[in-house]
């Protein structure tokens, strides 16, 4: 049974967290701070998982990012793009209405029992 809830729980987060980082790119952040801000709000995740994420969404057009270069070493900074902005908007509605409709399956079984 391990694996099958592996499996699981590693698609629902994969998609969680790629809600999540584009709810954090509201201001810009560089990828240890959007790996740092995303465990301090519970989510198990490595650097090595991010990098290849921002760039996807990046490459979808959904994040911009720019190079700063001025105090200490040079890092790359992403922010969500107007297009990004529409695109978390439906994805925050369908996982609100997943969530919804997972709660009402719950009293389902709950009355049932």
């Amino acid at each position: 049974m391990g694996g099958i809830c592996e499996r699981f729980e590693k698609e629902i987060r994969r998609g969680a967290i790629q809600l999540a980082v584009v709810c954090l790119l509201e201001r810009e952040l560089y990828g240890y701070e959007i790996v740092r801000k995303l465990r301090e709000s519970g989510f198990r995740v490595e650097e090595g998982t991010i990098y290849p994420l921002l760039r996807r969404l990046e490459g979808e057009g959904i994040l911009k990012s720019s190079w700063m270069t001025g105090e200490g070493r040079p890092r790359k900074y992403y922010r969500i793009t107007d297009y990004g902005k529409k695109v978390r908007k439906k994805w925050l509605e369908f996982f609100r209405a997943v969530n919804q409709a997972l709660n009402e399956i719950e009293s389902i079984m709950e009355e049932d029992q």
